[in-house]
């Protein structure tokens, strides 16, 4: 016999949903409009100076032919340099990626924080007498390096001279052109935030970070990396 209001018989709640709960959670997914590589280059100023033929440098300033630039278009077209397709990968925060790698490299202290955000937030702090955005740094590599090798070097370059020795956050981003059949060689690109990074938020542009500076860049990489291949010839 069905006893009315029998606790054993009585429908019950579901749980509440807490930590323990498996959950199912959907991968987010960013929507930005695609920029081919020529356009990214059209919104920066490339600094070439004589004797620099190894590194490339180039600055973002907040306008370009009197449109608004922004580093979260920058990056993504880095990070980006095919066009997305449907089934294109995505970072944990769902950044297109069709680059061969990338690397987050924070300054000294940031907490960890989704690449999405870093970008927006940076981007919503940009002041109206700011006078740069970022720079990009390219560095070259060559046929008989391996590019997880070329990333490995540009990234520790990132980690030592600029998150910890200038308190700067760059997104590195690994171009392999010969996996479209390209005949240029593989390169990174360090996409730095032009103002210096803290826990407690963005100080002042780093002085670095001109158009005078290019030689400055150079001469420093062209020194790490010969450190990096004595360190690795003798390993």
């Amino acid at each position: 016999m069905k006893v009315k209001n029998d606790p054993a018989t009585r429908e019950q709640p579901a749980p509440p949903e807490d930590g323990n709960t498996l959950m199912k959670t959907k991968k987010p997914t960013v929507t930005m409009t695609w920029q081919s590589p020529s356009e990214v280059m059209d919104t920066l100023y490339d600094v070439r100076e004589p004797g620099c033929d190894g590194v490339g440098f180039a600055l973002l300033r907040p306008r370009a032919k009197q449109k608004a630039n922004s580093v979260a278009a920058l990056i993504g077209a880095k990070l980006a340099p095919i066009k997305p397709a449907g089934n294109t990968p995505t970072t944990t925060c769902g950044m297109p990626i069709t680059a061969r790698d990338h690397r987050v490299v924070l300054a000294r202290g940031v907490a960890d924080t989704a690449l999405t955000r870093l970008i927006d937030d940076y981007d919503a702090a940009v002041r109206p007498h700011q006078r740069l955005l970022a720079a990009v740094i390219t560095m070259r590599g060559d046929k008989d390096m391996p590019a997880h090798d070329l990333l490995d070097m540009v990234a520790t370059y990132a980690t030592i001279h600029l998150a910890r020795g200038r308190r700067l956050t760059s997104v590195v981003a690994l171009h392999t052109p010969g996996d479209e059949l390209s005949r240029a060689l593989p390169h990174a690109h360090i996409c730095i935030l032009a103002r210096q990074h803290a826990p407690s938020g963005w100080l002042a542009e780093h002085e670095d970070l001109t158009d005078t500076a290019h030689s400055l860049w150079a001469e420093e990489w062209a020194a790490f990396r010969t450190g990096w291949e004595r360190i690795a010839a003798a390993a």
